[in-house]
């Protein structure tokens, strides 16, 4: 499992690329600026997927580049992706650029686990940045969009946000995965369960 980051935009998201020897790969989170990366990842790799932690235009909007691969997101979020106030598209005075049927998106929830180019995806539900927020579990990685970052979380007052429901998801993670898990933010830089268990003072104690 190899792991590539990539910091586009203007909000400067992280959007991740999980290959395999195969040059097979998973794009998660393709945000605003991912053309910059199209070319690199259309000319490198066999796209396989797109893994959407949640539907903000920053972690999303990259997806009009690939619109024969599957997306794989919360069956919570599915009404969010195609909304433009809920996936934030207003906020930039665009209209979100999706409609239904125009993707195969497969709805995901708490717990699912498939397997996509030889890697085990684990599925665990996260509300609070969205009602619809999602982390994804691949071998000792977690893949945590805007719910957990480095020595904080993600903001809960864009739509369906939730102060409550965000507490309760970072204690989860922070509860339930090995303390050696690596995390892999949808912005600034990695971190570990451990760290932020000890340290994130949004982590109940």
């Amino acid at each position: 499992m190899n792991v590539e980051s990539y910091t586009v935009g203007s909000l400067f998201t992280n959007t991740y690329i999980i290959s395999n020897d195969n040059n097979e790969c998973i794009l998660i989170d393709p945000g605003l600026g991912y053309k910059k990366v199209v070319d690199h990842v259309k000319s490198k790799y066999d796209v396989k997927a797109i893994l959407l932690t949640h539907a903000h235009i920053d972690h999303m909007d990259g997806i009009q580049y690939f619109l024969d691969v599957p997306v794989y997101m919360h069956t919570k979020e599915y009404d969010n992706f195609f909304d433009s106030e809920a996936s934030l598209y207003n906020m930039f005075g665009r209209v979100c650029p999706y409609n239904e049927g125009m993707l195969d998106i497969r709805k995901v929830n708490h717990g699912d686990e498939f397997n996509l180019i030889g890697l085990k995806i684990k599925v665990l539900y996260t509300p609070g940045h969205t009602n619809g927020s999602v982390c994804f579990l691949i071998e000792n990685k977690l893949f945590s969009g805007d719910t957990l970052f480095r020595g904080t979380c993600g903001r809960c007052d864009f739509p369906n946000g939730s102060v409550s429901d965000m507490q309760k998801s970072l204690n989860y993670l922070v509860n339930n995965l090995p303390l050696e898990t690596v995390v892999y933010p949808g912005h600034d830089a990695y971190t570990t369960i451990l760290d932020e268990k000890e340290n994130n003072p949004y982590i109940m104690r």
